[in-house]
């Protein structure tokens, strides 16, 4: 069964930023599939959509994973199953 998932991230704007959260999605054998990143004022936003199979890997894992990276990189990461953005957005 496929998940998708929302990554957000924010901090100060450096470079390879965006590089370095896809790398540790891949790493977990997860998939972007959609990404938007804004750089004003000198901070970095992104909206990633990342699906994954769960065979794979693991909600859990990825969302560790993505945290250990955001210490790492100075960048403040969450990770927000798709149904649960829906519902926190929705008009």
């Amino acid at each position: 069964m496929r998940t998708t998932v929302i990554v957000t991230a924010l901090g100060l704007d450096s470079h390879g930023l965006l590089a370095q959260v896809a790398t540790t999605i891949a790493e977990q054998d997860a998939n972007v599939d959609d990404v938007s990143q804004t750089v004003a004022n000198g901070m970095f936003t992104m909206i990633m959509f990342v699906s994954f199979d769960e065979t794979e890997t693991t909600m859990s894992s990825l969302k560790a994973a993505l945290e250990a990276t955001g210490e790492r990189i100075g960048l403040q990461i969450s990770v927000q199953h798709e149904n649960i953005f829906k519902f926190m957005h929705r008009i």
